[in-house]
């Protein structure tokens, strides 16, 4: 990737939040209910779809018309990294938009609808075989959990734990013997056969990245070496070159030095801390978007750290999109004050 194209992809576009949020945000604000109700389908319709494009494309369905980077995982029409870690996301969505519609229109059929949403997207999580999702997922569980409980929902909490554990057991029997353990095994195995000069296996090469990251921090630490300039070549013929450090954290520290890595930090706790402000409010279904955003930022705060989510613009493009959206619906209109929205 060119380094105009990694600059214009994962930096410039953040500085069109502010404009987004603030242009739009009165015209959503005065529709934002009815809004929020189309896209809670659409988040649960996009739960299922990236598991059946999965479930497709991991079966040799798709081959003919679909060609992503998977190598036998599901990755869509992209790398299975980013593929896994938004379905995951959208999983969550999903269960929150299908529980927020089941109480607006008092059917159950919604709630059902999107407890299954979850169950799709932790399954095309699994299907992409991205470790990085795995990570992130217990502690995207306990945010959604720690609302629950603090909103007295017992059924939310039930639920959650069936449905973690019915997608352990249809996760088994999607995926062949024990490739799930076997995949978390590499990992182990490799963190404890790490080798500084000769680790060749994916784990492996983070770590080496992530050291020659730091060493071009230490060497140009205020501003970096300068935007897509990070280049990472193990020694050997055939070794594999690499133009980014494998996370997003390394990978602004290298790029654009610790003011970079504050941009980023930033860039999550700002949002992060307005969607846990707005998760408080007495109106639900604001409560709810606020919580769905919370969701998104965390999960991408986790995956940056194995991760370059802003590299392409798919992961960038979710992120703003997603971020924006919410963050504009879940704000509260000038004709109330912040006293009636938010408790003390």
């Amino acid at each position: 990737m060119s380094q105009g194209r990694e600059l214009d992809t994962p930096y410039l576009k953040f500085l069109l939040v502010p404009f987004i949020v603030f242009g739009l945000a009165p015209f959503w604000q005065s529709n934002a209910q009815r809004i929020a109700n189309k896209l809670w389908v659409c988040y649960i319709v996009g739960a299922i779809l990236c598991f059946a494009t999965a479930y497709a494309q991991v079966h040799g369905w798709l081959d003919t018309w679909l060609v992503g980077e998977g190598n036998g995982r599901a990755g869509g029409a992209v790398n299975p990294i980013y593929f896994g870690n938004i379905s995951l996301l959208l999983g969550l969505l999903g269960l929150l938009s299908g529980l927020k519609l089941a109480r607006r229109h008092g059917a159950l059929g919604w709630g059902l609808l999107g407890w299954f949403a979850l169950l799709c997207g932790l399954l095309a999580s699994v299907l992409s075989m991205s470790r990085g999702g795995w990570v992130a997922l217990p502690f995207l569980l306990l945010i959604v959990v720690a609302s629950a409980w603090a909103r007295r929902q017992k059924g939310r909490l039930i639920g959650i734990v069936g449905v973690f554990l019915a997608g352990i057991l249809v996760a088994q029997a999607l995926m062949p013997g024990d490739v799930l353990r076997h995949r978390v095994g590499l990992a182990y195995t490799a963190l404890l056969s790490f080798d500084p000069n000769a680790s060749q296996d994916s784990v492996g090469y983070r770590l080496r990245m992530w050291k020659h990251a730091l060493d071009v921090t230490v060497e140009h630490p205020l501003f970096g070496a300068g935007p897509g300039s990070y280049v990472f070549e193990a020694e050997g013929v055939d070794s594999p070159r690499f133009r980014h450090a494998h996370s997003d954290y390394f990978n602004a520290a290298a790029n654009l030095g610790l003011l970079g890595l504050l941009a980023l930090l930033f860039s999550y706790a700002y949002p992060a801390w307005r969607f846990f402000r707005l998760s408080r409010s007495v109106e639900p279904w604001r409560a709810e978007i606020a919580l769905g955003g919370l969701l998104v930022v965390t999960g991408y705060a986790i995956f940056s750290l194995t991760d370059v989510m802003f590299y392409r613009s798919i992961g960038t493009v979710f992120y703003l999109g997603t971020v924006t959206l919410l963050l504009a619906l879940a704000e509260p209109g000038q004709e109330t004050t912040r006293t009636e929205r938010i408790r003390p």
